[in-house]
């Protein structure tokens, strides 16, 4: 009997189909437990590489990030954690044939928003005691912005208020020169009078010498005037755009004041006609004098050379009384109009305040005996290395990032430490420059700026105050005075006196005292004559107060209303001054905050015999961040 073989054929063929079908089962999920593993290892690697973040800048800032020399050594520190894990990896054998860093981000990267996001992350989930919430920074916020446009306002009617008075000062020296011809045109009629005749020509000479200086000083006027109404016009069309920031009482305020220079250019351009018409008299005086010296010559030529009669006398008044009359002709012209001021002392005084807060005010704001430091900071700032996003601008964030700075940063009042680089750091972080003096004498100048808007807001805003500026005023114009001009004034005297405080302000922070931000009637340091004592003496006393905000609270109001961008590199500047002391060459730009890596294997295939079925690669891609 044939036996038949199609069976045993055919179930031979079905267990080998099985059983391939079972090895690539097994494969395929081999293969998927490979990727698994190898992205587990990928993660694990990059944390390890990550785990090496700069202890130093975490022990100074509480800030984590990756110093790194270059791509290579990311790649190379990456390669030893990941092939430890290849080594091991058992049922899924691979070998590692490319490291290769994708991106990394540093932290001075994207306009700073990196840092920013470290800071908040810390300060978060701390326990700080901030000197005002976040609803009360609001008003804050609102009370910053208008007291800078106060304090720039204030400055703008102040050199409006310098033209003013150096119109004045012109129109006084007119006066003066008016009063002069009067004086010379008398004291020529006498000679003459008296047959004086070299006298007289010495003093007809010394006459037309002021005579033409009248068209010049005629034109300096017309020319400071016009330029006066120029600047105003300007000036006013800046203040509108400041108004903005200002509330309706404020503005109101501002609107009035242009009102009174308004004013005053409307006097001014009534006495203008009476000035010019001055040019006309000088050139008619000096045609004038100029005849009647050449007839006082022709008088003098007669007297030397009289040849009569010996009994016969020579009338000498007869022949000098025509060219006495002739010159009874000059004109005399006093300006009738109201000009100039009376008190050039206390308007002296007020000046001279204003000269110190430019020029000598660190010098008068920092306790006696005070040693400045000198540092300066190392490296180029970085303010420069990104162009990128705008880091947050919240009012909480900025907060934050501002009670940071106090927490992790030196100024001024914590003194000189035993430690390298800058030691006014706060000081740098509002103010930006590279030596310790400058950044101490910028942040003085900014502090004053914002108490001289606050204090300003506060006279404005007191009618008592805004009555004895004016009493000051008026003494300082004089009885005589233009009205508009007292207004004028006052305008001055309100700045200067907002200015005074401002700086009794400043030098009572410096000295560890604590100023109101918002002053009452009795916060108020300095009277109006302790303020021409300031100007007459060139200091100020300081009065202590036990309420209000410190130094480095102030710092932080700065920081606070400043361009967050700038602020969060500053710190990278500090950070790096402060670490690079011990760390010679360390820059931020080679701290990463997140690192982007893909690592390619390849792997044979675990059930194919021979490696018929030839390797295959696998890529992984991981990042991480901080």
């Amino acid at each position: 009997m044939r036996k038949s073989g199609q069976i045993t054929v055919f179930l031979s063929m079905v267990l080998l189909c099985i059983a391939a079908l079972l090895c690539a089962l097994v494969e395929s999920a081999r293969t998927a437990g490979a990727r698994c593993y190898l992205r587990v290892a990928a993660d694990s690697a990059l944390d390890s590489v990550m785990a090496g973040y700069h202890r130093e800048l975490w022990k100074q800032y509480r800030i984590l990030l990756r110093e790194f020399g270059g791509e290579e050594e990311l790649e190379a520190e990456f390669s030893r954690y990941f092939d430890g894990y290849l080594e091991a990896a058992g049922w899924y054998p691979a070998e590692n044939e490319t490291v290769v860093v994708d991106k990394t981000i540093r932290i001075v990267d994207d306009g700073g928003k990196h840092l920013q996001r470290e800071v908040l992350d810390y300060m978060k989930y701390g326990v700080w005691s901030l000197d005002f919430s976040e609803e009360e920074a609001v008003g804050i916020w609102d009370g910053l912005k208008e007291a800078t446009a106060v304090q720039e306002t204030s400055a703008l009617y102040g050199d409006c208020a310098d033209r003013a008075l150096e119109l004045e000062r012109v129109l006084e020296e007119i006066d003066r020169g008016q009063n002069g011809q009067k004086e010379l045109s008398e004291e020529g009629r006498r000679q003459l009078a008296a047959g004086n005749g070299d006298g007289f020509l010495r003093t007809g000479k010394r006459l037309i010498e002021e005579l033409k200086k009248v068209p010049g000083a005629v034109k300096e006027y017309g020319k400071k005037a016009d330029e006066f109404q120029r600047e105003l016009e300007s000036v006013y069309r800046e203040i509108q755009v400041k108004m903005e920031d200002m509330t309706p009482q404020t503005r109101a305020a501002a609107k009035e004041e242009y009102e009174r220079y308004l004013a005053y250019t409307a006097k001014d351009g009534e006495r203008r006609g009476e000035i010019e018409s001055l040019t006309g008299i000088a050139e008619e005086n000096e045609r004038l004098t100029e005849a009647v010296m050449e007839e006082a010559r022709d008088v003098m030529d007669d007297i030397a050379n009289w040849d009569g009669d010996e009994d016969e006398e020579l009338d000498e008044d007869a022949l000098w009384r025509p060219v006495a009359r002739h010159m009874g002709e000059f004109q005399v012209k006093s300006l009738d109009c109201a000009h100039g001021t009376a008190d050039k002392e206390k308007q002296s005084f007020l000046k001279n305040i204003m000269r110190i807060a430019e020029e000598g005010l660190l010098g008068l704001v920092l306790p006696e005996g005070t040693q400045v430091s000198g540092a300066e900071l190392t490296g180029a700032p970085l303010g420069s290395v990104s162009e990128g996003d705008t880091p947050s601008e919240g009012l909480g964030d900025r907060l934050l990032t501002g009670e940071y700075c106090g927490q992790f940063f030196r100024h001024f009042l914590d003194g000189f430490e035993e430690k390298p680089g800058i030691c006014y750091q706060m000081e740098y972080l509002a103010s930006g420059e590279l030596e310790d003096s400058s950044n101490l004498a910028e942040t003085a100048a900014k502090l004053l700026a914002v108490r001289e808007g606050l204090n300003l807001i506060h006279i404005l805003g007191d009618p008592e105050k805004k009555a004895q500026a004016r009493e000051l005023a008026a003494a300082i114009v004089g009885v005589s005075g233009m009205l508009p001009l007292v207004e004028v004034v006052a305008v001055l005297v309100m700045g200067v006196w907002a200015l005074g405080e401002a700086i009794a302000d400043v030098k009572a922070l410096y000295a560890g005292g604590k100023v109101p931000l918002v002053k009452r009637k009795e916060d108020w340091k300095l009277s109006l004559d302790q303020l021409l004592d300031f100007g007459k003496n060139g200091d100020v006393k300081v009065q202590e107060e036990d309420h209000g905000f410190s130094y480095e609270s102030y710092i932080k109001l700065l920081l606070f209303a400043s361009d967050q961008r700038t602020l969060l590199y500053r710190m990278m500047d500090v950070m790096q001054d402060a670490i690079g002391w011990a760390e010679p060459g360390f820059l931020m730009e080679r701290c990463a905050v997140r690192v982007e890596m893909t690592a390619a294997t390849r792997a044979e295939h675990l059930f194919s015999a021979g490696g018929q079925l030839g390797s295959y690669r696998l890529e992984t891609k991981v990042g991480k961040a901080y």
